[in-house]
């Protein structure tokens, strides 16, 4: 028996005490996680891509499972702005987008971390930790020493940005993932991301003499059935 609008509003009120409860609980074991880093000396970086990703593959999943009445897209922006402010617990992040590429920066890294303008050498970066850096497709270049792409934008739909950080020891192909490579064209099984004029950006589990730009886990698996 449904109950009267005044309970109904109620039990919605204790859910929401709930979902404070938990947010705050999270972020008390964020702060142990950030205390331990530090004690191991690996506080100089509090940003794990693949792990992020691992949390947003199980959000996607449980969505499509046990809630497919709530919003993919809600989902995804509630998930992201919990991690953006855990890295903000843990120190923060900059995050250094190019004009093409700011909304599609300030829509994946939330609210909490800090935003600028990107630099025209990446190089300059390449040493920080704790900078990101979002180029459109259009814009992307090589990753200088130190840094790799870690992930594309949006999660859903056709990517229209690179994610250049420090480079992480992950393995992407081991999670699941695939590696970004710069060919001159592309070869079955490659998934395209953009065409230039004489090169091909692709997703693949098989690069072989051709440059490596980074690894990343996305959403859904893209790499066609040939290559698997």
């Amino acid at each position: 028996m449904t109950g009267s609008l005044e309970d109904i509003r109620a039990e919605i009120d204790a859910l929401d005490t709930e979902l404070r409860a938990g947010l705050l609980r999270r972020a008390q074991l964020v702060a142990q996680i950030a205390a331990a880093k530090a004690a191991n000396g690996n506080a100089a970086t509090p940003f794990r891509p693949m792990r992020e990703m691992q949390q947003m593959r199980a959000l996607r999943a449980w969505q499509q499972a046990e809630a497919p009445m709530l919003s993919t897209a809600g989902l995804q922006a509630i998930w992201r702005e919990i991690i953006g402010m855990a890295l903000s617990q843990q120190g923060g992040m900059s995050v250094y987008a190019s004009p093409a590429a700011q909304a599609a920066a300030r829509a994946h890294f939330g609210a909490s971390l800090a935003y600028g303008d990107a630099p025209g050498d990446l190089s300059e970066l390449a040493g920080n930790g704790r900078a990101l850096i979002v180029l459109s497709l259009a814009e992307a270049c090589a990753p200088p020493d130190g840094m790799g792409v870690f992930a594309r934008l949006p999660l859903d739909g056709a990517a229209a940005c690179l994610c250049y950080g420090a480079q992480i020891n992950e393995d992407p192909i081991a999670a699941g993932g695939v590696y970004l490579v710069r060919r001159t064209t592309a070869r079955d099984g490659d998934n395209v991301l953009f065409t230039g004029d004489d090169y091909v950006l692709v997703e693949t589990r098989a690069p072989e003499n051709d440059a490596i730009w980074g690894g990343f886990l996305t959403l859904e698996d893209t790499v066609s059935e040939t290559e698997k």
